[in-house]
């Protein structure tokens, strides 16, 4: 699809969101921005059963404005495959990666659009989510409030870099994208589907970008509102969102490994000094939790992290050129439509 030389793309990636998808829509309507910002809206019906895209047009007509909303099918389940699709079919350079349970503060799509075209080598900017409860926040949210992507994004700074970003409410220059799928880029993580909780596919493509030589930006002024159902606000949910991040954990560190200066976390490329030091953090934060309420939780994130790191052993190699690769992309790259080739195939230990 071509696409205009100014804009934003917002893709609402969906899967049964007929009950959720209303006041995200009505956040849109209010958006605040000049005559010359174009814009739309694509909902991606994730192979959903309920009706979202029907419902999402009926809600977008009541409104009577100009922004187009179109509703877009991707069949192939999870979070990746929807962007994938809403990336595609996106008529603007910009794409805003908007979850059907935020709602985008006024100033919100205006934002993104003036940093990412202020500056060129920024690949992907984003603001700062704050919770909308259903039920009185549990006494341990917001010690785990960045878990939920909420919150500062500044504390994914090392050094004055903004190493990583919130997939929630990020906005990414479409030409770099696809720029990276259409290189030796192949996700090592799967991120969300069906009831997997993981959402590490968006530190590792904001870790890509960094390794390409891209800049990350965060805009504390620009807000959005993140619903937070009472099913997320148990411990049980939690410590299974903690294992997810577990599980990701060594991929994660091995991107950290290509990034970082810090002295230890460079030499995880050494999949022994990564072991050792994996083991020593999970004794460490067994006797003394980072976090308040935190052992059980710190505890099966290590377990995970640990099994994860021993399955991949064999494979080590493999993954660190893999991501070493990414620096060497072509900036000349050829722009065409992407595809999600799926993770690395691994040999199980």
């Amino acid at each position: 699809m071509n696409s205009n030389k100014k804009g934003v793309s917002v893709i609402i990636c969906c899967y049964n969101s007929a009950q959720r998808i209303s006041n995200a829509l009505v956040a849109l309507a209010k958006q605040q921005y000049p005559a010359t910002l174009l814009w739309e809206i694509i909902i991606v019906d994730n192979a959903c059963t309920d009706n979202t895209g029907q419902i999402a047009c009926e809600i977008w007509e009541t409104f009577n404005t100009d922004i187009a909303l179109r509703v877009v099918y991707e069949p192939l389940p999870g979070l990746g495959h929807a962007r994938i699709k809403g990336v595609n079919e996106a008529m603007h350079p910009i794409v805003l990666f908007c979850d059907d349970d935020n709602w985008l503060a006024e100033n919100y799509v205006q934002g993104v659009c003036e940093i990412l075209e202020g500056d060129c080598n920024i690949a992907a900017c984003g603001g700062m989510g704050i919770p909308v409860f259903e039920t009185p926040e549990p006494y341990w949210f917001y010690q785990y409030a960045e878990a939920f992507a909420l919150g500062s994004q500044e504390i994914n700074s090392e050094n004055g870099q903004l190493l990583n970003l919130y997939g929630a409410g990020m906005a990414v220059q479409k030409h770099i994208l696809k720029k990276l799928y259409q290189s030796s880029f192949d996700p090592l993580m799967k991120g969300r589907s069906g009831k997997q909780l993981s959402s590490s596919e968006d530190t590792e493509l904001t870790y890509a970008f960094v390794l390409m030589g891209y800049k990350l930006f965060y805009a504390p002024d620009l807000k959005f509102f993140h619903y937070m159902p009472k099913e997320r606000l148990t411990f049980e949910y939690l410590k299974k969102l903690f294992i997810s991040f577990g599980n990701d954990g060594p991929f994660r560190n091995l991107y950290y490994a290509f990034i970082s200066k810090r002295f230890l976390h460079k030499h995880m490329k050494n999949w022994g000094i990564h072991l050792l030091i994996s083991t020593v953090r999970l004794v460490k934060y067994f006797i003394l939790p980072p976090k308040k309420y935190g052992r059980a939780i710190y505890f099966n994130w290590n377990v995970a992290y640990i099994r994860q790191l021993v399955t991949i052993r064999k494979n080590y190699p493999k993954l660190k050129k893999h991501i070493n690769r990414i620096r060497e992309i072509n900036s000349h790259a050829g722009i065409q439509n992407i595809s999600q080739k799926g993770t690395l195939s691994f040999e199980q230990n």
